[in-house]
This record gives C-alpha cells, sequence and structure tokens, in this order.
C-alpha cells in the first residue's frame, strides 16, 4: 500500500539486517511476508469502511500464517490503526507513534506535514504530534491537491525531474516550518534528505527502522506499547 512503497519498505529492512548485523546467508534474514491489498484508492478517494475490511482481513492472513510482527508501510491507512491494534493478537507497528517519537528525539518544535489528502483530512498525525509537543505546518488546500498530483506519479511510473522539483516548491513555501515529514511513503521517492536544507522525517525509512530494532530485540509478545495508543 502501494506496491512500490511496500517493496521499497520490504528493502530497506534487508539493509539494515546486513548493515547492523552483517546477514549474509538466506538464514540471517527474518521470515517476512508482503501481502499487497487491492484495496479502493486512498490516495485520492480517500479511506472509509471498506479499506479497514481489507486491513482486518489482512491481520488473518498473516497471523494463519504464522506472522508474530505487523507493519503497514502506509500513512493512510492508518486512520485505521486502533482498529487494526485491536483486532490483532500480535503486536502492531504504528508509524505514526515512531515518526512522533523520532521527532521529538531531534529536538524540533515546528514540522511541514506532507501526505495524501486523506492524511492530512483525518488529522492522524497532529494528536501524536502534540504529545510530544510539536506542532504540525498543515499546507494549504491547493498545495495539498498538488502534492496528491505528485504521489499518484509514483503510483503510474511517471516521476520525473519535474516531480521532484515542484515538491520543492511546496517545501519552500512555508519556511516557518523547521523540519519536514515526508508523511506518504511514496514520497522517498520522489525526495529525501539530501533534497532539503531542513531535518527530514522519511516516515518509511523510520517505520522500517523501528520494525528491525523491534524484531532483532526478540520482544515480540503482546506487551507492544504501540498498543496503548
Amino acid at each position: 500500500m502501494g506496491p512500490e512503497a511496500s517493496v521499497a519498505f520490504y528493502n530497506q529492512i534487508i539493509k539494515l539486517f546486513q548493515s547492523e548485523k552483517r546477514a549474509r546467508h538466506n538464514f540471517e534474514y527474518p521470515e517476512m511476508m508482503i501481502h499487497n491489498i487491492p484495496s479502493p484508492d486512498n490516495v485520492e478517494a480517500g479511506v472509509d469502511e471498506e479499506l479497514r475490511d481489507y486491513l482486518l482481513n489482512s491481520v488473518r492472513l498473516l497471523e494463519n500464517s504464522g506472522m508474530e510482527m505487523l507493519a503497514i508501510p502506509c500513512n493512510s491507512a492508518h486512520v485505521h490503526i486502533d482498529a487494526v491494534i485491536e483486532a490483532a493478537a500480535v503486536p502492531v507497528m504504528n508509524i505514526l507513534e515512531e515518526t512522533a517519537k523520532a521527532i521529538s528525539s531531534a529536538n524540533i518544535d515546528s514540522v511541514l506535514l506532507l501526505g495524501t489528502k486523506s492524511t492530512l483530512k483525518y488529522g492522524i498525525y497532529p494528536p501524536y504530534l502534540e504529545r510530544y509537543g510539536v506542532h504540525a505546518l498543515i499546507p494549504e488546500p491547493h498545495h495539498q491537491d498538488e502534492i496528491t498530483r505528485l504521489i499518484m506519479s509514483v503510483c503510474d511510473g511517471s516521476v520525473d525531474d519535474r516531480t521532484r522539483r515542484s515538491m520543492l516548491d511546496i517545501v519552500n513555501a512555508y519556511p516557518q516550518a523547521q523540519g519536514v515529514v515526508l508523511g506518504c511513503t511514496e514520497i522517498p521517492m520522489i525526495i529525501g534528505g539530501d533534497d532539503l536544507d531542513l531535518p527530514c522525517f522519511d516516515t518509511a525509512e523510520i517505520l522500517a527502522k523501528a520494525t528491525f530494532e523491534r524484531c532483532v530485540s526478540g520482544n515480540t509478545g503482546l506487551d507492544n506499547p504501540s498498543q496503548d495508543n
């Protein structure tokens, strides 16, 4: 959700095992499954109960396959994170909580939140950020429309340098921001930290690192801090 973001997330986990655990052989990596959900579009059309049903079905499928921890590399789908956590019998990683913690650790008070119109419309990030004393700057409606269009260029494989420049123009329109949150897992395929002068919080990377750390710690029991949120 979407397919390219899921592949990138999987690859980040693999790279972390290689760099941090010096994994070389197949048996040195965790058993992983990717369930790509052919759900209704959650970039342009938004999120609804049908998407929640797809997510809960995925929870059952993955748990029945023996998975001991779940992660959703999609910010918009976290509109339903509470329902997923409640339905799951195994720990569920929470991209909202992990991102808020990362921003707080950087001692930043104000961030520009880039994301799909669904993510911004349902206001899923501000409550998590506010708990850590971080203010979220929400792009103006016309910028939200443009961000959505640029995200869709990842989904249809048409990203080019103009896509990158357009996203950077949006960031530059908010000089008061102390940092930038790439609050859609497709956005890192358009811009990244090397393109920005501000601290950049790549939510896909943050989730991958937190998932890796949880995996190698062996703490995949039901005492998951995410389940308290």
